[in-house]
């Protein structure tokens, strides 16, 4: 169960947001070309793209949190003590886990509430954000597997990933 929980958080953190990174490149492209080239432009490039960021963007955030390429203000961080970095990262680890938890169901039931769709392409709201709810289960995981990591070997240059918790 634990191998095939690891592969359905691999497609979805790491193949997802690189095939919906691809369709912004192939829709920015075929946008341009569209337009200059051809003097046609498509109206759904543009609503394709926005989704497509979005999508990456959710999808991906687990994966830049285990990688530390998540946005962090290190000005007062870097220069403190392990003892202090430690206990920086167990609060900012426990008030991301308590946000995060207590938006994940508000969300979810937002998300199924909408009726909108979009513009062009017509697609609902609610697929369209339905990568939010994994974004947020995703965050909170990475928060506690990080807390645990904090709370047993203290403070470390890296984010705790799945495995090194596991073993």
């Amino acid at each position: 169960m634990k191998k095939i929980w690891k592969g359905i958080g691999y497609v979805l953190g790491t193949i997802v947001p690189n095939i919906t990174f691809l369709v912004i490149f192939i829709t920015f492209s075929l946008t341009i070309v569209s337009r200059y080239v051809l003097k046609a432009p498509v109206t759904w490039a543009y609503e394709i793209s926005i989704l497509a960021y979005i999508w990456t963007m959710f999808f991906g955030v687990g994966k830049a949190m285990s990688q530390q390429e998540h946005v962090v203000f290190g000005l007062v961080y870097d220069h403190i003590s392990p003892r202090s970095k430690a206990i920086f990262r167990i609060v900012g680890d426990g008030i991301v886990i308590i946000l995060m938890t207590l938006v994940l169901y508000p969300s979810f039931q937002k998300m199924l509430s909408k009726r909108m769709v979009t513009g062009v392409l017509k697609l609902p709201f609610s697929v369209i954000f339905a990568p939010l709810i994994f974004m947020f289960a995703d965050i909170i995981y990475r928060s506690v597997l990080d807390l645990i990591k904090v709370i047993r070997e203290g403070v470390e240059d890296e984010y705790a990933t799945p495995e090194e918790i596991s073993e």
